[in-house]
């Protein structure tokens, strides 16, 4: 992947595996069922959607620019920093700097990336296994097209690999002790998962979703109301728990980063966004009758974690609270989906999400 320049490298793999993609689900035009989607389809491009992000994102540039790389150059300066002087820590999210240190003693900054690629593409897939079969191709075309998988696997390290362990645990949730272990190995990597956990410890005691839906409709409400004058209130609490407001000073300091950090507005596209899978979900639950208890637990996490970061839409880096319920959405839209025995035209549906996805990938990444 070296040969692509950092300017057009997103650009690249968007193209690639939207290629993939639609000559992959092109025969869902023909069924109505996915019964009688090709195994063949299924096969080759689950390989196919596995190996072309991880190597996207393992072997690009170490030293790339933030402009196109975010923050990828701060990660290689703190690794080329744990193999120079291996006495140095960091108390910041301690399972990631364990991992980072481990690593950086045997393997060099390349190698790290392509272990995290792995680690943010794999532990994702193999859950959607647990939970869909064979169907996790279409969980994975959701997930890899979606308008947050590239900048959380290159730019959002951290997240994007806690939220994708956490993800993985959801999966075992019948065998608690399996769940338990991975989340918490999610929150050392990230302590910003500790909003997802709380959630599901919530739902534990109040599952309620249609109080959840009036909760999240008067939070838009407020939040465009009056956010800006909770704002400051809730930043000090937010950056200590979940480590999300950093400055960045030691990575840039030019007048365009901290133009970008300081601009803030309510986010209505990422509303629009989050709205659309509440709307899904609502459809599904409301009006297919789609009664599958652990879907309304992984909804309903969903609302809880989406209605926090209504109140946090002002803050700079917004986009990395929202991903704490953003990175359930993969789930969301295809359970009901594959499970639903009150859909007609499943092909349709399915089709359907993946053009949404790729659409707001685009958008979202290039305009």
């Amino acid at each position: 992947m070296g040969l692509i320049p950092d300017e057009h490298y997103a650009m690249s793999f968007f193209i690639v595996i939207t290629f993939i993609i639609t000559i992959g689900v092109i025969p869902s035009l023909k069924y109505k069922s996915l019964v009688s989607f090709p195994d063949t389809n299924l096969f080759v491009g689950t390989a196919l959607l596995l190996i072309i992000p991880i190597l996207f994102i393992g072997l690009r540039n170490p030293f790339g620019n933030w402009r196109y790389l975010g923050d990828t150059h701060t990660y290689t300066m703190t690794y080329l920093r744990l193999q120079s002087d291996p006495l140095w820590n960091s108390t910041k999210d301690f399972g990631f700097y364990a991992f980072m240190k481990f690593l950086s003693s045997f393997i060099n900054i390349q190698g790290f990336y392509f272990v995290c690629a792995l680690i943010y593409v794999l532990p994702v897939y193999f859950g959607f296994r647990n939970w869909f079969g064979k169907y996790a191709y279409f969980a994975l075309v959701i997930h890899v097209s979606s308008m947050s998988f590239w900048s959380f696997g290159i730019n959002g390290l951290r997240n994007g690999l806690a939220t994708s362990i956490f993800l993985a645990g959801l999966t075992y949730y019948n065998k608690k002790w399996v769940m338990v272990l991975l989340i918490a190995i999610s929150i050392t990597f990230h302590s910003s998962m500790v909003l997802p956990t709380f959630a599901l410890i919530v739902i534990k005691f109040f599952n309620n979703t249609k109080w959840l839906l009036r909760i999240w409709g008067a939070s838009v409400l407020i939040s465009f109301l009056v956010g800006k004058n909770i704002e400051n209130y809730l930043k000090l609490l937010i950056s200590n728990t979940f480590g999300t407001l950093d400055k960045r000073a030691d990575f840039n300091k030019s007048k365009e980063v901290y133009h970008y950090l300081e601009a803030s507005s309510f986010r209505i596209d990422f509303v629009f966004y989050s709205a659309l899978v509440i709307g899904l979900g609502y459809y599904f639950i409301k009006k297919l009758n789609f009664d599958h208890p652990f879907y309304n637990k992984l909804f309903n996490i969903y609302l809880i974690c989406n209605t926090i970061w209504l109140y946090c839409i002002y803050f700079p880096y917004t986009n990395r609270i929202a991903y704490l319920s953003w990175f359930l959405i993969p789930a969301l839209a295809i359970y009901p989906i594959i499970f639903s025995t009150n859909m007609k035209n499943q092909s349709y549906f399915m089709v359907g999400a993946v053009g949404v996805s790729l659409f707001f990938a685009w958008v979202v990444t290039f305009l």
